[in-house]
């Protein structure tokens, strides 16, 4: 009886010391994050991914037309930050912490990313971030552990959130304003961003994984891209595409697709290159837009699109505004 306990008492030390590892890597990576969204002020969470200070976070904390966004890291310390991008659809912002005048910003910490495939059910994983604003009342960034559980599907939108799709299932506690905080392995790499989203018949927390985010993260990321076009709101009748494209290196791309939404049951993929509308060159991407817009529900509308690397023609049939 003395061996299993003194086993158990090595065992919880061990993992105590990986919980303050976990801990120690991230604390300088996790940042709060609050801005005046158009319907009102917002709090969350962010995670820093370049020494510059570029900051991935949720596009429910940061929507499109906020303003006043400022940043906080352990420290404490507050920068003012501007948005620098976008993806309504991946739920994502990308932002970037912008120096006051005279300022001499730090060089930032960024957060390390691993492979979301290769977590298995039962991994130990942790969320971390500015839950209840615990950064920006308290200066102390909310660590919680419990295991990586599955995976499933978000059918629709909920909790302000914009993402609809695959989902990290974990035990580890999601309280209000982690949202856009990682969810780490036990290694202390982020396998995914923390959202608020969830499935009414589970009852645990949720994180969009990395390798989900990683390629329209990467597309936003580039200083050449045009700011993303989002679809906007279409009026009842109105047919909607369902992507969000950008123009990037002289090509119109698809940045991000709505799940179940016309462009996706076509099989436009981000990454996806669009050469044209039926036999007319696509010149970019508010063009491509002005063409689409007014078209009704129900309408088919032929691309030509390069996908991978190989080229193809696809038909789109325009889809009904959604119920709100």
């Amino acid at each position: 009886m003395n061996a299993i306990l003194a086993l158990s008492f090595l065992l919880c030390q061990g993992s105590q010391e990986n919980h303050q590892k976990v801990y120690d890597l991230n604390v300088e990576s996790v940042v709060a994050i609050r801005g005046m969204a158009p319907l009102g002020e917002r709090s969350g969470s962010g995670v820093i991914l370049t020494k510059e200070g570029h900051i991935l976070c949720s596009y429910a904390v940061v929507p499109q037309g906020s303003t006043k966004v400022r940043v906080w890291t352990k420290g404490p310390r507050q920068y003012d930050a501007e948005i620098v991008n976008h993806s309504k659809a991946d739920e994502i912002t990308i932002l970037k912490i912008k120096p006051k005048e005279g300022q001499k910003l730090p060089e930032f910490k960024p957060v390390t990313c691993a492979d979301s495939s290769k977590s298995q059910q039962g991994d130990t994983v942790y969320t971390l971030g500015n839950a209840s604003n615990s950064i920006i009342n308290d200066d102390s960034p909310s660590l919680n552990v419990g295991i990586f559980s599955g995976t499933y599907r978000l059918a629709e939108p909920r909790a302000n959130s914009t993402y609809v799709g695959t989902v990290l299932e974990t035990t580890a506690a999601v309280n209000i304003g982690i949202e856009g905080g990682p969810l780490l392995n036990a290694d202390g790499k982020m396998i995914g961003m923390i959202t608020l989203n969830y499935s009414p018949s589970r009852f645990l927390g949720a994180a969009i994984p990395w390798n989900t985010l990683k390629d329209p993260v990467a597309l936003l990321m580039d200083p050449r891209n045009a700011k993303v076009t989002d679809t906007p709101d279409v009026p009842a009748g109105e047919g909607s595409f369902g992507a969000t494209i950008a123009d990037k290196d002289g090509k119109v791309v698809v940045t991000a697709v709505e799940k179940g939404g016309a462009a996706d049951l076509a099989g436009l993929t981000p990454g996806t290159i669009i050469l044209a509308f039926g036999d007319m060159p696509v010149k970019n991407a508010a063009e491509l837009l002005g063409k689409l817009k007014g078209l009704e529900a129900g309408t088919k509308v032929y691309f030509k699109v390069n996908i991978e690397g190989l080229d193809d023609k696809v038909t789109v049939e325009l889809a009904g505004k959604k119920k709100q």
